[in-house]
Formats: structure tokens, C-alpha cells, sequence
């Protein structure tokens, strides 16, 4: 057996799902990167590398038993092995869907904000427009999902998309973050 078999199993459909996923990753890091660049800030605090898989709950493995701790450095405001200290999806008490969605309402409050849950799969859409005009697509989604369709339906017609995901490990989505990243998106 080669080298891909041995290490995504026989079947070419497990290394298309190993591939699409290495290339969803470089595309959010390159967009986070488009993002810091834009405000002047180093392309390093943007992710990295993916952490390892997430426990039950989308609550990170590392930090379930341990008390939250923050450890400034490489890691950024809203990403790294250690919880931060800041208001974020894990330690704000709710779960994923209230917590963007009050985030949004709140901050975003001039905007018309459409939420939709697509069917067969487990994601969260909201659609930011103004004016008539739909001026962002912002999707929630698990790590694990291949999320090609709207991204390329956005890019098609020319709309901002921007993701989080829910439940990657170590992936905080602390408040002044999902208002900042979301926020730039706008333009």
C-alpha cells in the first residue's frame, strides 16, 4: 500500500475528506491573515495549526476538568491551549447558537439579521444586510464539515463570507474577537 493509503485508509474517499479538509483550513488562516493585515496586525495571531478533536458539548478536551487560565502570548486573543480570561463561547454559559446570535443582535443592531438553521446539518446561518442589500454571510459551523457550497456561492455574487466554528479545540471565539472579525468583514 502507498503512503496515502497507509495514512487515510484504502479508500480515495478518505483521503479527499483528509485533503478538503487541509485545504478549508489554509483558506480560514489565509482570510484570517487578509483580516490582521488589514488591521495592522501580525498575520501570527491569526491560527495555526488545528488543535486535537473537541469533547462532548464542543467543550475543548484540555480545559473541561481544569479551571480557565490565560496565558498571553503567540496564541492570539481568542485562540490557544489555555481559556481566556474574556467573555467566550465556552465559559459564557450558553451554547453556541445563543451566544453568536446574542453577540450579533447586540453589536451588529443596524443591520437586518437573518438567521437560518439549513437542514441536514448541524450549522447556523446569518445573513447581515442593509438597505435591501445583503452585505455579509457569516456561517457556524463544526470543524468537521465541509463547508464549500456557501463560501463559493458568496464569492459567485460577490458577498463577504466569514465562518466560526463551534467546537475546534482551543478555538475560544471570545467576544471582542467574533465583534472585530465580524466587524472587518462589513468593511
Amino acid at each position: 500500500m502507498g503512503l496515502f493509503s497507509n495514512l487515510f485508509g484504502s479508500d480515495g474517499k478518505d483521503i479527499d475528506n483528509a485533503l478538503n479538509k487541509m485545504k478549508n483550513l489554509a483558506e480560514d488562516i489565509m482570510d484570517d491573515g487578509q483580516i490582521n493585515s488589514q488591521q495592522n496586525r501580525p498575520a501570527a495571531s491569526s491560527p495555526a495549526a488545528p488543535a486535537a478533536a473537541s469533547g462532548n458539548n464542543g467543550i475543548p478536551l484540555n480545559n473541561r476538568n481544569s479551571a480557565p487560565e490565560y496565558i498571553d502570548g503567540p496564541s492570539g486573543d481568542s485562540w490557544g491551549p489555555n481559556m481566556p480570561a474574556e467573555e467566550n463561547q465556552f465559559n459564557s454559559g450558553l451554547d453556541y447558537k445563543t451566544y453568536f446570535t446574542n453577540i450579533f443582535e447586540s453589536e451588529f443592531s443596524s443591520y437586518q439579521i437573518n438567521k437560518e438553521i439549513p437542514p441536514y446539518r448541524n450549522a447556523l446561518i446569518f445573513t447581515f444586510s442593509q438597505g435591501g442589500a445583503k452585505k455579509l454571510v457569516v456561517e457556524i459551523i463544526s470543524d468537521k464539515t465541509n463547508p464549500y457550497k456557501l463560501r463559493k456561492d458568496c464569492r459567485a455574487q460577490g458577498i463577504p463570507y466569514i465562518r466560526y466554528y463551534y467546537d475546534h479545540d482551543g478555538w475560544w471565539n471570545t467576544k471582542s474577537y467574533v465583534i472585530r472579525r465580524t466587524t472587518n468583514a462589513l468593511g
